[in-house]
């Protein structure tokens, strides 16, 4: 492995004193080659096995270029025709965006599509092995030098509020569901059981940084909740979007969006995946009675 193996300004303060722990366990990292993924050895994990077994739905390079994901990566990495969508519905949203965000970046899967699209990608997560991963990871899709990783709690670093003062043009969050039993309940706790902190607490802090926002959440959000969140933090008039992501017609999760250019429908939407794929089976746009909510259905197969 070449002497520098990574580019320490990328990742944001690392080098400072009283972050010296966190440094050497990082250089430790990149110097076994921690975490790389062997496409062709199965997990040990049992567990894991039904992810590892769709790894190209993961990322797409995975058998070509290196690849490091933790376990907890397999169940929580982002798809990455998702996360292209998503890159190209911010970039068709707001075309002059020129800043985005990733909190709660995990390995890189939509902080790679995002940086791939936008000049300057800031990732945000509390597990420094995941940060890792992310630069690894955004290496091999050749966008490691457009993103900025940060170590940390996001409560610890949203209530500093250094980020507010940069001029984000877009905040977007994919938090923890609690892991693969997140459908055990008929309609998910948007307020208990979201980590590591309920919805509307969530969104005040993303909103501290950007007005346009975009919160992934699992398919069976209790709808109320981001209603309430919403007109809780934005007074009465307050809208959200909310967009139902489905992928062979499996319905993945939630994209929930505010933010004046993000709330309002396009005639148009971006293309998904590559440039010459759109998404088909949208289903008609509805709004609740008070029109505060528009509901869409995407299928991104294609």
């Amino acid at each position: 492995m070449a002497r520098k193996s990574f580019d320490k300004a990328h990742f944001l303060h690392i080098d400072r004193h009283k972050h010296r722990k966190e440094y050497k366990r990082l250089k430790k990292l990149f110097r076994d080659n921690a975490y790389l993924v062997n496409p062709n050895e199965a997990v040990r994990n049992k567990q894991l096995l039904k992810y590892w077994r769709t790894r190209s739905l993961l990322f797409s390079k995975i058998n070509d270029c290196p690849i490091y994901m933790t376990d907890e990566l397999w169940f929580s990495v982002t798809p990455e025709l998702i996360a292209k969508f998503l890159a190209k519905f911010i970039r068709a949203c707001l075309p002059e965006a020129t800043k985005v965000m990733d909190v709660f970046c995990g390995g890189g899967g939509n902080t790679i599509q995002l940086a791939k699209t936008f000049p300057t990608v800031y990732g945000i997560d509390a597990s420094l092995e995941h940060l890792y991963c992310t630069y690894r990871n955004a290496r091999a899709y050749d966008v490691a030098d457009r993103i900025w990783l940060k170590h940390g709690s996001w409560q610890h670093i949203a209530a500093k509020g250094r980020f507010a003062k940069l001029g984000i043009d877009c905040v977007f969050g994919s938090p923890p569901w609690g892991g693969p039993d997140y459908l055990a309940s008929k309609s998910y706790d948007l307020e208990a059981a979201l980590q590591p902190m309920g919805i509307t607490e969530m969104l005040a802090t993303f909103l501290s940084v950007s007005s346009n926002v975009i919160l992934f959440l699992p398919r069976n959000s209790n709808l109320d909740q981001i209603s309430r969140a919403t007109r809780s933090l934005l007074g009465p008039s307050g809208q959200c979007r909310v967009v139902y992501v489905k992928t062979n017609g499996y319905t993945k999760g939630l994209l929930c969006m505010w933010g004046a250019a993000l709330v309002s429908p396009k005639e148009e939407q971006p293309n998904v995946g590559s440039d010459d794929e759109r998404p088909h089976g949208q289903a008609e746009e509805s709004q609740d009675e008070r029109g505060k909510k528009v509901l869409v259905n995407y299928d991104l197969d294609g």
